[in-house]
């Protein structure tokens, strides 16, 4: 035993005396961990590129859901090499930076609001096509915060807006050509003009809208982005730029029913104010780019609605604003502090419409969406929920301006400009629009790179939380738990995360199917991956009950037809079960007991007590008074 240790210490020394073995491994380690940087920016620019643009169209969520599960998977490999970085180094840096209490503080409020929703799954998860307004999509949202705010540099940059100035230069071409029919994927679900990678034509005149300044302020100054650029490669960017800017007004010209014209002026007086107060230094000939876009959008506001294409374009619904304030402040009444619940305007929109909504055309369309970010939040996360993210929104903007007046980055300011004029624009749209899930992704990607930008060239440097193994235990304790805790998180969240999305995809299958047989056998595949969405339980439960029909329709066997109405009803009250009060699902079920009156003499019964349900849940609808008398006739 004696001599095996001192055969270590001998050997220990003799490597110390060897300065050339300790370099090597130190030179390894550094190579190691270099790799990994760069596989982390590769990601990070993986995310601002291919979030904006991805759609494969094998889902029954849409388009949104899509940008949403890749994101997901994008950002936990990220956050899972970094922290494998970190271990690697036996130290992680983490970056204090002004946005830290206050996302702890939204955060906190969101769980706390989230625990007393009226449907935790849908307030963690996020309702059936909406699940970036879940608590699992605002942990997302914040770990991508940090991912990109402690792996970025003025180096990263340019990386990172470029390759997110790419992707919606990307968008623009597509757009442009589909408006024009010319269909370049081979896909049926794309030949069609108003499909766009956003999913709405008023969603793609927004995230157009949001995205004209960047366009503006890189083909401005691309030549003080890149200094030392070969002039003709420079040209060729700023040629690539100012197409991509005649693009955009191009297609908000030609969908110009659906723009709002008067944020795309707002975003070019930001960046003309900038730059004619020499704030940000620009020559005469360039100056013309800002200004050219200011005058084409005081024309095209000037003019009106108007389309530059003669093809009938779809008409896309909202909830009015006026509809969805009363709502937000009858909302107040009963949940002031912590609202419904994440993802839960659905019940607030059925429970607190005014009666006179019964007068609108829309009268029996459910909303889930409230035109207007802040009357959503007012109803589903509360007062405290709102005014935490409202302060969130303002420290953003407040640190954005005071990057842009304080420093004298002459490569970096006109990016932070760009991107400064595109978060007002995001701030007046969110304020004033429905929200679908690419929206809110795209607000947040360009949210996210707007800060971590201005973080980056602040001129007073943020400090960082050092956690080593190496330190005092309670540091290298620390490492240890977020390391476990991330790999852990990560494998339940993506496990999660291939199984709703595999569910989809079979509830996609069983919307295109072409008999009924078919249609149920994809969505049982689709209830055993994700038992927990009651809209593929509701969509089994009408199902059967089509299929009961068509047996009844046949002269089909009895026995057959009660058991196809009991598996009908069956699915009908799982669905009840999962979310309680919605009141779709109540209705659906009651129009099934009805259906099943000829075979079961209680079924009128129970779906009279439905509809009374409905009624608590949705007192202005006329729908189940009038179910109720026809019941009773």
């Amino acid at each position: 035993m004696h001599v095996n240790n001192k055969k270590s210490i001998n050997k220990f020394m003799a490597e110390l005396k060897n300065p050339r073995r300790i370099e090597r491994k130190v030179s390894e380690a550094s190579i190691s961990t270099k790799a990994l940087d760069n596989v982390i920016y590769g990601i990070i620019s993986a995310i601002f590129f291919l979030c904006p643009i991805f759609f494969t169209g094998l889902v029954s969520q849409g388009v949104g859901f899509e940008k949403m599960a890749l994101f997901y998977f994008l950002v936990l490999l990220g956050a899972v090499i970094w922290v494998t970085k970190g271990v690697f180094k036996g130290e992680l840096d983490i970056k204090r930076t002004p946005l830290d209490l206050p996302l702890l503080g939204v955060l906190g409020l969101f769980v706390v609001s989230t625990i007393l929703s009226i449907s935790q799954k849908d307030s963690m998860l996020g309702a059936y096509g909406s699940p970036a307004k879940g608590l699992i999509a605002l942990l997302i949202f914040t770990l991508f915060y940090y991912l990109v705010a402690n792996n970025i540099d003025t180096k990263r940059v340019k990386l990172y807006f470029f390759s997110f100035v790419s992707s919606m230069f990307l968008l623009v071409v597509y757009s442009f050509l589909q408006l024009k029919g010319l269909y370049i994927l081979p896909y049926a679900f794309g030949k069609n003009i108003s499909f766009n990678p956003i999913g709405s034509l008023s969603g793609l005149t927004m995230a157009l809208a949001i995205v004209l300044p960047l366009f503006t302020a890189g083909a401005a100054q691309v030549n003080q982005i890149f200094p030392e650029m070969n002039k003709k490669v420079s040209m060729a960017i700023k040629s690539v730029l100012m197409f991509a800017l005649l693009a955009t007004l191009v297609v908000l010209a030609m969908l110009s029913v659906f723009t709002f014209w008067l944020v795309v002026i707002i975003s070019s007086v930001v960046v003309l104010i900038f730059f004619m107060a020499k704030i940000i230094p620009i020559n005469t000939s360039n100056l013309f780019i800002p200004l050219g876009v200011f005058f084409a959008s005081i024309i095209f506001f000037v003019i009106g609605n108007f389309s530059l294409i003669d093809t009938q374009l779809p008409t896309e619904i909202s909830l009015s604003r006026g509809a969805s304030w009363d709502i937000a402040k009858e909302s107040l009444k009963e949940s002031p502090i912590f609202g419904s619940g994440p993802s839960t305007f659905y019940y607030s929109f059925s429970k607190y419409k005014s009666i006179d909504f019964n007068s609108s055309p829309l009268w029996n369309v459910r909303f889930d969406s409230a035109s207007g970010s802040i009357f959503e939040l007012i109803s589903t996360v509360g007062v405290l929920g709102s005014l935490a993210l409202v302060v969130l929104a303002l420290i953003v903007l407040s640190l954005s301006f005071l990057t842009l007046i304080k420093t004298k980055n002459r490569e970096l300011n006109p990016i932070m400009l760009g991107l400064f004029a595109a978060f007002v624009s995001v701030l007046v749209l969110s304020l004033m629009f429905a929200q679908n899930n690419s929206l809110i992704l795209l607000n947040v990607i360009l949210s996210v790179l707007t800060i971590s930008t201005a973080l980056t060239i602040y001129p007073e440097k943020f400090k960082s939380i050092n956690l080593s193994f190496r330190a005092a235990p309670k540091y290298a304790l620390a490492l240890a738990a977020i390391s476990l805790t991330v790999f852990a998180g990560v494998v339940v969240l993506f496990t999660i995360g291939l199984k709703t999305y595999m569910a989809d995809m079979h509830a996609k299958k069983a919307l295109l199917a072409t008999n009924i047989e078919d249609k149920i056998s994809s969505l049982n595949k689709a209830v055993s991956l994700a038992p927990y969405q009651d809209k593929y339980f509701l969509s089994l439960s009408n199902s059967y009950i089509a299929q009961a029909n068509k047996a009844v329709v046949d002269n089909g066997d009895s026995k057959n037809i009660s058991t196809k109405l009991k598996l009908s009803i069956y699915a009908g009250k799982k669905a009840i079960e999962i979310s309680e009060n919605s009141a779709s699902n109540k209705e659906a079920l009651a129009l099934i007991y009805e259906n099943a009156s000829f075979y079961d003499r209680g079924a009128l019964g129970k779906a009279e007590d439905l509809y009374d349900e409905i009624i608590l849940l949705e007192p202005t609808n006329p729908t189940p008074y009038m179910r109720i008398a026809l019941v009773n006739m």
